[in-house]
């Protein structure tokens, strides 16, 4: 089995349950992790869900254009960073 390294961010209220989860079963943060990631891989594939399921990256969204008001406060905060 080869080692990855896998660097997340997440919520801190997440790290937390995953560290208790982690003590109780007396696993590794990283172990845990890695428990956890695969009984969710196992349990998506025995839904039945496919990636076309959850592919939401060929659908559109409906975008309006900024108002005026909206687009002077972008370039209020614009200029602040400046």
């Amino acid at each position: 089995m080869t080692i990855a390294v896998l660097n997340v961010k997440i919520d801190e209220t997440v790290k937390e349950k995953l560290r208790h989860y982690a003590e109780a079963n007396g696993l590794t943060l990283g172990a845990a992790a890695e428990k956890l990631l695969l009984s969710g891989f196992t349990a998506e594939e025995e839904a039945g869900v496919c990636e076309d399921d959850i592919d939401s990256q060929h659908t559109e969204e409906d975008v309006a254009p900024f108002t005026p008001k909206e687009i002077k406060a972008l370039r209020k905060l614009l200029k602040k960073k400046k």
